[in-house]
C-alpha cells in the first residue's frame, strides 16, 4: 500500500513539474506572438490555470527579478524536496 501511495505522490509530482515546463515555454510563446493554432493557446491557458495553483503562492512571496519570474525554478525545487521527503517516509 505504501508503494503504491509512493508511485501516485511521485506520478502527480511529476506531472506538475511538466506542467511547470510546458508553462513556462508557453509563457516565451505568447511573448514572441507566434502564430499557432488557436487550440494550442487554449491548451496554454488551461495549463496556467493548472499550474497557478502551484505559483500563484509562490509568486505572492517572491517577486519577480527584474522582470524575470524565479517562481517555476522556487516551485520545482520544492516539488523535489517534497516527492523525497514524502516517498522517502513511505518507501521505509
Amino acid at each position: 500500500m505504501n508503494l503504491l501511495l509512493a508511485n501516485l505522490i511521485n506520478l502527480t509530482i511529476e506531472i506538475m513539474s511538466l506542467l511547470i515546463l510546458i508553462e513556462v515555454i508557453g509563457s516565451w510563446i505568447m511573448l514572441l506572438r507566434v502564430n499557432l493554432p488557436a487550440f494550442v493557446y487554449d491548451l496554454l491557458r488551461a495549463v496556467h490555470g493548472i499550474t497557478g495553483i502551484v505559483l500563484n503562492p509562490i509568486r505572492s512571496i517572491i517577486p519577480s527579478i527584474g522582470g524575470l519570474d524565479i517562481s517555476p525554478i522556487v516551485a520545482l525545487i520544492l516539488l523535489d524536496v517534497i516527492r523525497r521527503v514524502l516517498v522517502g517516509a513511505l518507501i521505509r
